[in-house]
């Protein structure tokens, strides 16, 4: 039997063309070269898997598996580590590149540092139509983590809790391009959550972080790149509710009931209870379906879906949201009383 390779370098793709033959070549010119490639397509319809095979051909280190039905972005990205026959997982979106030192100084760091996760800094790669906002957004989360972990190479888990605490919607550490995955942490810490369509990499990132902390390589190794068919400006474009609203609710869900989340509920490293958690989650829940049924009831039936599709992966919601509708109303009764008592004194 054939060993298995150190590295699996999985790409997911979707009608990828465009881009895929600098992804395929940045890989190839790799200097670590124990690694396997595992391409899983979801369906495409614009031949990128026969792209791929041509691309790849006469290189062995790589295997093509073609979804036998669509899984969506999220199911896919799981696919490909359920395919993944390496020790460790490192992940090239379709549209990114690496440079060709990347996977040998994520393993040396994560090798040095003890630890199970690697990440390093990443470029950006603009298309011309890049709206000004989004650029901003990404350079100033570039910016952020650079700031949070300037000086060091490896993040510890309580840091990471510290952080994810003081910045719930923060991602601790940029798009899965950058990152090195030991693929023991799927089997401990779960997978990527399919509830998300925006921040499943944020909740990974996190859920892993504050359990594990990571060891961080403060070169870009890695170009992420922006442009308007990308997962993000689509999302921006169509599901604002769901990427806004209901990704932001779903990811303070599991930092106040979630178990592997049990850190950020410790008072000593963040000040919170687990009470005040809960609290604002449900609260959270209570808005967000109070917003989801208003706009059900002028006729457009998209938000209120989309509420049903998350709650159909965090049962839980439904009830929160009941009880957060209690906690609005007794505060509501509240502020009507004081009112009434201040006008009559």
């Amino acid at each position: 039997m054939k060993q298995a390779p150190c590295v699996s370098i999985c790409i997911p793709t979707y009608n990828s063309r465009d881009y895929l033959a600098e992804c395929i070549a940045s890989i190839r010119a790799q200097t670590f070269t124990d690694y396997e490639v595992v391409i899983c397509d979801d369906e495409s319809s614009d031949g990128t898997l026969d792209l791929a095979r041509q691309l790849a051909k006469g290189d062995t280190r790589f295997r093509f598996i073609s979804n036998p039905c669509r899984l969506g972005l999220v199911q896919n990205w799981n696919n490909c580590v359920k395919q993944a026959r390496g020790e460790w997982i490192k992940f090239v979106f379709q549209d990114d590149v690496i440079k060709s030192s990347c996977l040998e100084k994520l393993l040396l760091a994560c090798e040095r540092g003890h630890k199970l996760v690697g990440f390093c800094e990443r470029d950006f790669i603009y298309e011309d139509r890049t709206p000004p906002a989004l650029r901003s957004s990404f350079e100033r989360h570039k910016q952020k983590l650079r700031t949070d972990y300037q000086g060091t190479s490896v993040i510890d888990a309580a840091r990471a809790v510290q952080i994810a605490i003081q910045h719930p919607w923060h991602n601790l550490v940029g798009e899965p391009t950058v990152t090195l995955i030991n693929k023991s942490v799927f089997h401990a810490w779960g997978e990527f959550d399919p509830a998300f369509v925006q921040l499943c990499d944020t909740e990974f990132w996190c859920r892993i972080m504050i359990n594990e902390g990571a060891a961080f390589v403060p070169q870009s190794l890695a170009a992420f790149r922006v442009h308007s068919k990308a997962t993000t400006a689509q999302n921006l474009a169509q599901r604002t509710f769901r990427m806004d609203v209901l990704d932001k609710l779903t990811l303070r869900y599991q930092q106040a009931f979630g178990r592997h989340f049990k850190p950020v509920r410790n008072p000593r490293l963040t000040g919170k209870t687990t009470y005040a958690l809960r609290k604002d989650c449900a609260v959270t829940a209570a808005q967000a379906w109070q917003q989801a049924r208003m706009v059900c009831r002028a006729g457009d039936e998209s938000f209120i879906s989309e509420w049903r599709e998350v709650r159909s992966h965090h049962p839980g919601l439904h009830a929160l949201a009941g009880l957060g509708c209690w906690w609005l109303f007794l505060s509501w009764m509240k502020r009507m009383i004081v009112h009434r008592l201040d006008s009559q004194a």
